[in-house]
């Protein structure tokens, strides 16, 4: 049974492209779906007063915040219910896995090749470690071929 989904959600096409099959899902088993940002080691603070940086991180998690709450609310009318959570975590991956674990996750559905670009030949890395070590189900979801 598929109660709870998790899609890791890196404000890209990817991640758009996840979230649509997610919610496809959720629709058909009745699920929960929850849309996690990782928000660690992109945020350059080196150099910065530790106020300033702390301004930073702030600002990144509120604006994570407010657009994930941008997209729950324009997916209320399909009745699926959308939690949103942000982790603090310098490894995306890490990130990912540690809430999946925590939070009961029957299945994770991620886009491929988000924020990490084309580091890798098939799978983008946060992509490639969340499948080797999760301990659920994932389903990586790719554009389709043109």
């Amino acid at each position: 049974m598929i109660s709870n989904i998790l899609v890791p959600y890196d404000f890209t096409n990817f991640g758009d492209l996840a979230f649509e099959k997610a919610m496809e899902i959720a629709k058909k088993f009745d699920s929960k779906l929850t849309l996690l940002t990782v928000i660690g080691s992109d945020i350059d603070t080196s150099g910065m007063s530790w106020g300033r940086a702390q301004e930073i991180h702030d600002e990144s998690e509120n604006k994570a915040r407010e657009d994930l709450n941008k997209i729950k609310k324009s997916h209320v009318v399909e009745n699926v219910p959308i939690s949103i959570e942000i982790v603090h975590n310098p490894s995306n991956s890490d990130g990912i896995l540690s809430f999946a674990e925590n939070n009961n996750t029957d299945l994770i559905v991620m886009g491929s090749h988000g924020r990490s670009g084309f580091k890798k030949m098939v799978l983008g890395s946060v992509a490639s470690q969340v499948i080797t070590k999760a301990s659920c189900p994932v389903l990586i979801v790719k554009p389709a071929k043109l």
